[in-house]
This record gives structure tokens, C-alpha cells and sequence, in this order.
């Protein structure tokens, strides 16, 4: 049963972008003006970004993530059935590990928040947000596949993400984790798994999609490597109807993946977005920096490339290489 704390939540969330009176929600909920106020109150202590808009009432800063929204749009079976949403947490990846680690959450589960705060990408780097401009989404997956092919998915969140979107022919993806849009990031993808040798115990698979940052919201280093949908689009984003749309596809795919274990209709997806296939590129380890050609996504996930001077193509393996382009991020 929802509280009254959540109830108040949701009807200025369903508000938006209109402000609501504290008068109307004291009348709907049958409760008194200061319980309101109250409520309120703990809300922006739990990291909602609230305003007081004189007499028209209550109305969010930012376009709002809304979990009756979501349960009110999703159609899925099994992904997104159990939901958390969260205005603010370190990281959504670790905290659907630490549930899962628990057996707190089951197959499934999808954990998002409109902050980051401690988050992490791919070989340790950073990836943080700003509160009601980014979304922070984890997927917890309890696969009867092998830990080997667990890699896969996250080659299959990126083929989501590019068929949720209603224009995408722009949208590729940079090999193996990253969506960009002209050579610039969108989203980050981050794969966690944890297993026995033939058992995958679970896998979390997190994205991370610029939604509404604006140009002046990128630090100056990263503003000419970084994009988000509002830029694209020249709108504020409405992150429900994006998040509905993406969990579909994902289930979709996912739940044709496990039961056929072929992995070809994602990775078709993944091949003909790619932004690196046919590509000169470098490939980064540390401090090594190497020449290749990019040739090919095989049916493991794996990338084919032509190494400078060689004639045989080499697998090249996500988890400890990074890609650039000869002339920047890709």
C-alpha cells in the first residue's frame, strides 16, 4: 500500500510540467494541508528537486522519473515487474548487486534513479549524472545460460536502447559498451556478473543515457565528447515514455536470447549501428596505444581486427581494452 508521502509523489510527478496545488492534493487524498507540506518536506530531504511555485502549488525542476508512471506504461512479463526508483543513490549497479547478493531482488528487477553519485564505467572509469538530466537504469538478470555468453548482453542493452528510439539512424555503437551520436557519447553500458565457473548466480547490466543535459551542463573536457537526446532532438526529454519503450525492447530480445541462445538479432542490430566497423582505430591498454582495422562483430561479441602489418584478423576482448578513433574519442 502507498504512503501518503508516496501518493503526494505521484501526483506531482503525473502533474508535470504543470505545478499542482497543495489545496487539490489535500482534497484528493482527504488530508489536511500541512500533512502535504509534511510530505513534501521529506521528499526534498530524500533528494527530490521540488519547487514552490506561489499559489499554483508544487512542480519538479526537471522532467521526473516516475515509478506509477512506469508500472502504468510498462507491458513487459518480466523485466521492470519489480521496480525501484530513487531520486538520488551512489550507483544503481551497485545497489541491485548488493539486493541481489541478499536474494533481496529477483529475475528481472529493474533499479533506476535521476542521480549518480559514485558510480563507475568500464575499466573503473567514472560515470556520475546530474539530477533530473540523466537516467541511471540497472536490469538484474538471473540467465540459465553460461558465464561466458553473459558478455553478450551487453551488446544486447545497446541494441535495445537503438530500437527504443524512434529515430535512430544517427545512433551507433562504439564497440563495445558505449552509444554515440556524431562521434559524440549518448550512453554508457556496464556489465557485472557474479558466478561459478558453469553457473551464473546473476548478472547486472547498467546503462547510463544523457537525457536532458544541456551544453553548459558538460565540463569543458567533456562537452566536445559528450551529447544527450535533448541536444539531439532540441526538446526536453519525457523519461517515462523512453524507459517503458526501452525496458519493451529489452525484454523482448533478452527473453528470445535465453530461450534460443542465439545472439545474431542483437548483434545484427549492434552491426549495422556500429561506429567502428570498417574503421582505422587505435586500440588503448594501459599505456599502449596500438593501430588496427576493424573488421568485424563475430557471433561471440567479439571484435575482428586487422592489426597494423598483419594480414590474420585477432579477436579483441572487452574487458580490459579500449577503442579511439585516429582523430578523437571515435
Amino acid at each position: 500500500m502507498s504512503t501518503t508521502k508516496e501518493k503526494v509523489l505521484s501526483f506531482i510527478q503525473k502533474a508535470y510540467p504543470n505545478p499542482i496545488s497543495g489545496q487539490l492534493i489535500s482534497s484528493e487524498l482527504a488530508i489536511s494541508r500541512t500533512a502535504v507540506w509534511k510530505a513534501i518536506q521529506r521528499l526534498k530531504e530524500e533528494g527530490y528537486e521540488i519547487d514552490s511555485i506561489g499559489r499554483s502549488g508544487y512542480q519538479f525542476k526537471e522532467p521526473p522519473i516516475s515509478k506509477a508512471l512506469l508500472q502504468d506504461q510498462l507491458t513487459t512479463t518480466l523485466i521492470g515487474k519489480e521496480l525501484l526508483v530513487f531520486p538520488t543513490i551512489s550507483s544503481t549497479n551497485t545497489k541491485a548487486k548488493e539486493l541481489a547478493d541478499q536474494a533481496l531482488i529477483g529475475d528481472g528487477a529493474v533499479l533506476i534513479s535521476e542521480e549518480q553519485t559514485a558510480a563507475r564505467g568500464r575499466i573503473g572509469r567514472t560515470w556520475n549524472s546530474l539530477k533530473g538530466k540523466t537516467i541511471s537504469l540497472s536490469i538484474v538478470l538471473k540467465p540459465d545460460l553460461q558465464p561466458a555468453k553473459a558478455s553478450l548482453l551487453t551488446q544486447l542493452m545497446a541494441a535495445a536502447f537503438i530500437n527504443s528510439l524512434p529515430e535512430n539512424d544517427s545512433v551507433k555503437v562504439k564497440w563495445p559498451n558505449d552509444i554515440v551520436v556524431n562521434g559524440k557519447k549518448l550512453c554508457g553500458i556496464l556489465t557485472e556478473m557474479s558466478s561459478e565457473l558453469t553457473k551464473i548466480h546473476y548478472v547486472v547490466v547498467g546503462i547510463g543515457i544523457n537525457t536532458n543535459l544541456l551544453v553548459e551542463d558538460f565540463p569543458e573536457d567533456i562537452s566536445s565528447k559528450a551529447t544527450s537526446l535533448a541536444i539531439l532532438q532540441n526538446q526536453k526529454i519525457e523519461p517515462n515514455h523512453l524507459i517503458s519503450q526501452f525496458l519493451k525492447e529489452f525484454e523482448t530480445l533478452y527473453l528470445n536470447f535465453i530461450e534460443s541462445e542465439d545472439p545474431t538479432p542483437f548483434l545484427d542490430s549492434c552491426r549495422k549501428a556500429s561506429a567502428v566497423i570498417g574503421q582505422d582505430i587505435y586500440l588503448l591498454k594501459g599505456n599502449e596505444r596500438q593501430l588496427a582495422h576493424a573488421v568485424e562483430i563475430d557471433d561471440e561479441g567479439q571484435l575482428l581486427v586487422q592489426l597494423a602489418g598483419e594480414t590474420d584478423l585477432t579477436p579483441v576482448f572487452a574487458g580490459e581494452i579500449s577503442i579511439r578513433g585516429l582523430d578523437g574519442y571515435i
